[in-house]
Formats: structure tokens, sequence, C-alpha cells
């Protein structure tokens, strides 16, 4: 007969199935690379790991904010400087023509080129992003800046609105300028003019040399409000490279962080395994040979 007890076998078999159950859950944990496989296994360790995860993912929207923010912020750079280079050229062009060496001929050639930087000017302010969005349209983003009326006069068609986007939890980043500010408020004696009103009132009396008392300075105003806008937005895109490289080096931090409480050390587990399926393959063998042994086998 058997001398293997009822309570023998079931305890054994409880054993046996612990450590099974242990094997597989380090086999997981090779397998996925994780050391935590559910909150059950560890419930501090599994918050401090979804903490971590979160201002991770935190992190990285901020970080895809100010890449948005820097292609916005550097096409309405871009636009202002070529916008900047129309004046300067239409400057250049106004003092050539008040040289009385030019001809009335030379004049109208001048006036021709002035009415394509003017158009050039145009298609400028009406500047999009990659989203087809208007860069200088304030908070209206989906319709073009500026048109023309009847009379082929330019008008802003947007508002003063200033969008900013948040790139920490207690700091915002304005993507770009309004075209008000832009391009209808250059400084002019006591007043504020258009860059267009600027043009069009030299375009007009460009074939004469008859410009208006203030024509060459309004337009030196201009490259200059020109250039502090520029300067504005070359503000907003230094804050946003700033903190770009701030944001990469904590989620470096972060990734590290969150390995040390995630990530398995496999070499250690592999270690740890082959010792278990050792320990059950010889519990499993000890465990047959008992139970096929008799009570001859003890009197012996």
């Amino acid at each position: 007969m058997q001398i293997s007890t009822k309570l023998f076998n079931q305890q054994t078999l409880e054993r046996l199935s612990d450590m099974h159950g242990k094997i597989q859950q380090n086999q997981a944990r090779i397998a996925t690379g994780k050391n935590i496989l559910r909150a059950s296994d560890d419930p501090i360790a599994a918050v401090n790991i979804s903490v971590a995860k979160e201002q991770k993912t935190e992190n990285a929207r901020y970080i895809e904010n100010i890449g948005r923010a820097k292609s916005k912020l550097e096409l309405s750079e871009n636009a202002l400087a070529q916008a900047s280079n129309l004046v300067t050229r239409i400057y250049e062009l106004t003092i050539l023509a008040e040289n009385d060496t030019f001809s009335r001929a030379d004049r109208i050639a001048m006036k021709q080129e002035v009415t394509q930087l003017k158009d050039s000017m145009f298609q400028i302010v009406n500047s999009e992003d990659a989203s087809g969005q208007a860069l200088f349209a304030g908070y209206k983003v989906n319709i073009n800046a500026f048109s023309k009326d009847e009379n082929g006069y330019v008008q802003y068609m947007g508002d003063r609105g200033n969008n900013f986007i948040n790139i920490a939890e207690n700091m915002t980043l304005s993507l770009g300028i309004d075209g008000a500010s832009a391009f209808l408020r250059v400084p002019s004696e006591n007043s504020h003019k258009s860059i267009f009103g600027i043009i069009e009132a030299i375009e007009d009396n460009f074939e004469n040399a008859d410009f208006p008392k203030n024509a060459i300075s309004d337009l030196q105003g201009a490259i200059d409000h020109l250039s502090l806008q520029q300067t504005y937005i070359g503000a907003q895109l230094n804050k946003a490279e700033l903190q770009e490289e701030v944001l990469n080096k904590r989620q470096i931090i972060l990734s590290e962080n969150l390995s040390k409480l995630e990530d398995a050390d496999v070499t250690k587990i592999v270690t740890e395994l082959q010792t278990m399926l050792l320990n059950r393959d010889a519990a499993t063998q000890a465990f047959a040979k008992i139970g096929q042994q008799s009570l001859f086998d003890y009197l012996r």
C-alpha cells in the first residue's frame, strides 16, 4: 500500500502550484521587460509608475506645443523679414525718384516696380501656416487677414487677438502677432499709419516724384516698426527654444525614473527562473518517487 497521506499530497501539490505560478510570473516579466505586471504585484510601485507616466505624457505635450508654436513663429518671422525687405526696396526707389537725373519714363518704370512690391506685400500679410490658418488675423485664423475693397484699397479683416499656448504648467507662449499691430500701426508724427496707406500715397505720386511731406520718414518708420515686430517674434522663439531644452532634459530624467520603477532586471530574473525550474523539477521527481513507495520500502 502507499504510505503517502492525503494531506501530504495536497501540501506538495500546493507548493508545486505556487512554484509554477512564480515561474510563469518571471517568464512574463522576461517577455515584457516589466517588473510590475499588475497593480496587485506592488501597489505602491504601481501608483508611482502611474504618476511618472502622467508626468511624462504632460511633458511630451508641452514639447509638442512648442514644436507647433516654433513652426508658426518662424513663418511669421520670415513673413515680417520679407515685408521689411519690400519696404526697404520701396524706400530706395523713392529716394532715387527724387533725383532729377531720372526721367518721367524712369519713374513710371519705378512706379510699376512699387506696384508689384505692394502686391507682393498683400500676399505676405495673408500668409498662412501649414494647416492653412492665417498668421496675422488674430483670433480669426480661418479667414484672410487682409482684403481689398472695390477701389483696391487694403483693409484688415482680422482682430487684435493674440493666441497663446501652454509650454509649462504656469508658462505660455505667444503664437505670433495680429495684423493690425504688425502692419497698421506705423508711428507717424502724432498718429499711426497703415503700411499700405504709406505705400499707396507714394505710388499715386510717383511719376512726378511729388511725394507727401512725410513720405520718406514714414517709409523709414515702417522699416523700424517691422524690425520691432521681428524682435518680438524673435523673443518668443528664444523663449520657446530655452523651454524646449528644459523640457527635453526633464523628459530624459522622467524616462530614467520610470525605467527604474518599471523595467525588470532581466539578467537577475533569468537566474532566478533557472533556479526555480531546477527546484520545481527536483520537487516533482521527489514527489513522484515518494508517492510510489510502500510500507515494505521502509521495512528493509
